[in-house]
């Protein structure tokens, strides 16, 4: 990886820890409600596995990204096997249901496992091997599906709503698929995971 994270060096295996777990974990216990990777973000600015990342702007916002999206994933895993513990990791807000599901009528297996983005997040050389001119591969590559009228018009009718539709109404109906279609409550992974990727792309397309 280009720049100077170390963060590598500080996790060269699956043994070692996300230096950014115990702080992850209590401002999602301190948000009962819920919270923004953006509000995470800022509070963990000044944390001193931060401090010695890429230089390259886009390339450190990436990595702080991973870091925190690592540190949710693992402690999804961790909170449901060890407490019985539900970790909900959306796109609006993360969310730690404080109440554990009675162990007896809790599923032996991790709900929603086989979730791509889970994959991708846990392994950490996806985070090491990501160059700066990686990250503006992937942005050059977005802009060009924000810029594509098809692939927009695919995410308005993923959601039900018609082209043009507001942010507001992209965040209400997302909110509502969500509800009905989340594997929590018995719906589709996979209709899901492209509701969700759906209201991603129109969420950053609209802020573009």
């Amino acid at each position: 990886m280009t720049g100077k994270c170390n963060c590598g060096e500080q996790m060269t295996d699956a043994i070692s820890p996300n230096p950014l777990i115990p702080e992850l974990l209590d401002l999602l216990r301190g948000a009962p409600e819920g919270i923004s990777e953006f509000s995470l973000m800022k509070g963990l600015e000044t944390h001193p596995a931060f401090a010695e990342l890429a230089d390259d702007y886009q390339l450190r916002l990436f990595q702080k990204h991973f870091m925190i999206m690592h540190g949710l994933y693992s402690l999804q895993s961790r909170l449901w096997y060890e407490e019985g513990l539900r970790l909900e990791i959306s796109p609006l807000s993360v969310r730690l249901y404080i109440d554990p599901v009675p162990i007896a009528e809790q599923s032996a297996d991790l709900p929603d496992q086989e979730n791509k983005l889970r994959a991708y997040y846990l392994d950490w050389q996806q985070l090491e091997q990501t160059s700066a001119e990686d990250v503006r591969r992937l942005m050059k590559g977005f802009a060009m599906q924000c810029a594509d009228p098809d692939v927009r018009q695919r995410a308005y009718e993923t959601l039900g709503l018609e082209a043009g539709a507001s942010a507001e109404m992209v965040r209400s109906r997302y909110r509502h698929l969500a509800a009905q279609c989340h594997p929590d409550k018995g719906g589709d992974s996979e209709v899901f995971i492209e509701v969700r990727r759906a209201y991603e792309f129109l969420r950053n397309a609209q802020r573009s």
